[in-house]
């Protein structure tokens, strides 16, 4: 597998040393927390075993899998600000989830 297909988040070994994906070009060391630069033809192996090849993945959706998708999208986005809104008084979520109904409009 390819650096590139990793997804942010999945722990792998690169050159007999195991990383955590945290950007498009970039990991953490497991242990030692420092970030490096990893390329996008370097080979790696995922570790946790949840990986998905970018073959693998679904490339094209219907436009009612697209909406459901959003609706989906919508609702965690929801939930999540509530639960943050309810740790954190300064978050006015009332405007926040505005934000988020503008955005995300589906018909």
């Amino acid at each position: 597998m390819r650096f590139p297909q990793l997804k942010i988040g999945q722990r792998f070994e690169y050159q007999s040393k195991t990383y955590t994906k945290t950007g498009p070009l970039t990991a953490s060391e497991e242990g030692t927390g420092a970030s490096s630069m990893i390329r996008r033809s370097a080979k790696v192996m995922l570790l946790d075993g949840t990986g998905v090849t970018i073959e693998q993945e679904k490339q094209s959706y219907s436009r009612e899998e697209l909406a459901g998708l959003c609706r989906d999208y919508k609702l965690k986005l929801t939930e999540e600000f509530s639960q943050m809104a309810a740790k954190d008084d300064s978050l006015q979520l009332d405007k926040v989830l505005l934000c988020v109904e503008a955005i995300l409009i589906i018909p």
